[in-house]
């Protein structure tokens, strides 16, 4: 943990109207949004995505449940499995490309998106829209979609 400051100051900021962990780890992470990105820089200063197309952003999102104890995807298992084939297509396109890609999503779907991607496609960062710092510039790599799942 390099910048425990930025941690401590947005838990300060944010913790006393948000209880959902969760929630509070999203705050802390857009903060600290141009060090998570950092290490996926090309030498060029632009950063490698792929990105989710709307329709998929959008099951996700549908997925979503909240309860008491917080909020988690349940999306059924054969539409994960073509999120998950579609992104290893897409990895696999990207080998030869420079640089170390990261997905792209939105604040509420990268938890769940992380977690669900962490058994399946260990090396691909996700990172949200709002951890990305306004200057860098996307390079798009792929749209993630379901159609195109092998």
């Amino acid at each position: 943990i390099r910048d425990l400051l930025t941690i401590v100051e947005t838990l300060s900021d944010y913790g006393h109207a948000i209880k959902d962990p969760d929630q509070l780890t999203e705050y802390v992470r857009s903060r600290m949004g141009r060090t998570i990105v950092k290490p996926y820089l090309l030498p060029g200063g632009s950063l490698p995505i792929f990105n989710l197309a709307p329709k998929v952003e959008g099951l996700i999102q549908e997925s979503l449940r909240k309860t008491e104890h917080g909020t988690f995807l349940a999306m059924e298992p054969a539409m994960a499995q073509k999120i998950i084939q579609s992104i290893k297509k897409a990895m696999d396109k990207a080998l030869s490309a420079e640089g170390q890609p990261v997905l792209l999503t939105s604040h509420m779907s990268r938890p769940h998106l992380s977690q669900l991607l962490m058994r399946f496609v260990p090396t691909l960062p996700v990172v949200s829209q709002a951890e990305i710092p306004g200057e860098i510039k996307l390079q798009s790599l792929a749209t993630i979609g379901i159609n195109n799942a092998g």
